[in-house]
C-alpha cells in the first residue's frame, strides 16, 4: 500500500477514524500503563524532515490522542495521523506495537487542486436530496456542500448527469426517496428495513463507529458484549441495527436525546456510561464543547460502516443510473480523483477543528 500524508490507497483507509488507540506491548515486553509512561517525545527520521513529513516512534502506553496533542496541540486531531498510517493498523483496529515509526502529516500543507467537471448544456438533470448538519460529509454551508456531496456531484457529472441537489430534513429525504420523489439520496448506511424500497450503491466512504467514555472512568471494550449492563447514549434518529438486539434484550440501556452534544453533556454529568456514533461526528462535537480533556475513546471500534448513495426501486431507471454512477466512482478511486476530493475536504474539516480549539483556548485566557 502506498502511504502519503492524509491520503492512503484504498477505500477503508479514507474512512478510518479511530480514537486514541493505545499501543500494545510487543510479545514478551512488560506492560507499562499510560498513567506511568512518559509523555511522547518527537522522534524524527533524518531522511523525512521535509515540509510535509515527520515521524514519531511509538512507545509503550502511547495513544494517538497523546501524540496528536504533542504535534498539533489538541488530542482530538488524531485522525490525520491514523489516516497516514492505516497500513500499520492490526486486526481489531488496534494500532501497531511500540517501536513502530508513524508518519506525522503536516496539517498546514496545501490541499490538492481538484479538476472540475464541466456539465454540457442539455445534460439530463437528476433530482437528488441530502441533509444538513453532517460535517464534513454534507451541509449546504460547507464548501461544495461537503465531501460526500462533492464526490456524488463529480461522479454524476462524469456519468453524464446534472445533479440538482436539495438539502432537506433527513427523515423527509429518506421517505421522499423511497417513494421516488427524488432520483437518489445520500449518504446512508445500509439497513435491512430500507432495502425493500432502495438500491444501494457501491460503498463510497467508510466510517468508524466508536465508543466514548468519561476520562478517569476506564472502559474495557473489545466487543459489544463488554457494553452489557451499561447505559449507552446515541441520538434519536441515528441507526441502531448494531446495538438493537442488545437493547431489545435488555442487556444495553439506550438513551436517545436529540443531538450528539446532548449525549456528551450527559456523559460528563454521569447520566450515561458511554456514547457511541461515528468518530468524525463525535470528535467535532467534543471540540465544539471543549471536552477533549474530559472524554476519551475506547481502543477498539464498535463497527466500520460504509456510506452509500441510495436509489428508489420505485423508479425502473434507478438501476441503470446507479450502474453508470458506480462505474465512475470506481474510476475516480483508480485515477486519484476520490483521494484528492477527500483530502481537500478533510484538510478543511481538521483546520476548522484546530481553529475552534484555538479560539476556545484564547477565550478561556481572556
Amino acid at each position: 500500500m502506498t502511504v502519503k500524508p492524509f491520503i492512503l490507497a484504498g477505500l477503508l483507509t479514507f474512512g478510518l477514524g479511530i480514537g486514541p488507540i493505545h499501543a500494545q506491548p510487543a510479545p514478551g515486553e512488560e506492560t507499562e500503563t499510560a498513567a506511568t509512561s512518559p509523555a511522547p517525545q518527537p522522534s524524527f527520521d533524518s531522511d523525512a524532515q521535509d515540509a510535509d513529513v515527520q515521524t514519531y516512534v511509538v512507545k509503550r502506553g502511547d495513544s494517538l490522542s497523546r501524540i496528536a496533542r504533542r504535534f498539533y496541540g489538541n488530542s482530538v486531531l488524531w485522525q490525520p495521523i491514523l489516516n497516514a498510517n492505516a497500513d500499520k493498523i492490526q486486526r481489531g483496529g488496534r494500532l501497531i506495537f511500540p517501536g513502530t515509526r508513524l508518519v506525522i502529516p503536516n496539517l498546514d500543507a496545501s490541499a490538492p487542486q481538484v479538476e472540475q467537471v464541466v456539465v454540457e448544456e442539455g445534460t439530463p438533470a437528476l433530482s437528488i436530496v441530502t441533509g444538513n448538519d453532517y460535517a464534513p460529509f454534507t451541509d449546504q454551508d460547507l464548501p461544495d456542500g461537503g465531501m460526500f456531496t462533492d464526490l456524488v456531484r463529480t461522479a454524476m457529472n462524469r456519468a453524464g448527469y446534472d445533479p440538482e441537489i436539495e438539502f432537506l430534513p433527513w427523515d423527509y429525504a429518506m421517505r421522499a426517496t423511497q417513494k421516488g420523489t427524488f432520483k437518489a439520496s445520500f449518504p446512508w448506511y445500509d439497513t435491512n428495513d430500507r432495502r425493500a424500497a432502495l438500491w444501494y450503491s457501491r460503498p463510497v466512504y467508510e466510517v468508524l463507529i466508536v465508543v466514548y467514555h468519561k476520562t478517569g472512568a476506564p472502559l474495557v471494550f473489545e466487543e459489544i458484549d463488554d457494553l452489557d449492563g451499561l447505559n449507552l447514549c446515541r441520538p434519536a434518529g441515528y441507526f441502531d441495527d448494531d446495538i438493537r438486539e442488545k437493547v431489545e434484550g435488555g442487556q444495553i440501556i439506550r438513551t436517545a436525546p436529540e443531538t450528539p452534544a446532548n449525549c456528551f453533556e450527559m456523559l460528563v454529568e454521569g447520566d450515561v456510561d458511554v456514547v457511541s456514533f461515528s468518530a468524525m461526528v463525535g470528535n467535532a462535537e467534543i471540540v465544539k464543547l471543549g471536552l477533549d480533556e474530559e472524554i476519551e475513546v475506547a481502543d477498539t471500534p464498535l463497527a466500520i460502516r460504509p456510506l452509500h448513495i441510495v436509489y428508489p426501486k420505485f423508479d425502473p431507471r434507478s438501476r441503470g443510473t446507479m450502474g453508470k454512477v458506480d462505474r465512475e466512482l470506481r474510476l475516480m478511486d483508480e485515477d486519484g480523483t476520490t483521494a484528492a476530493i477527500i483530502e481537500k475536504h478533510l484538510r478543511a474539516h481538521f483546520d476548522g477543528l484546530a481553529k475552534a480549539a484555538e479560539d476556545r483556548e484564547v477565550a478561556s485566557t481572556e
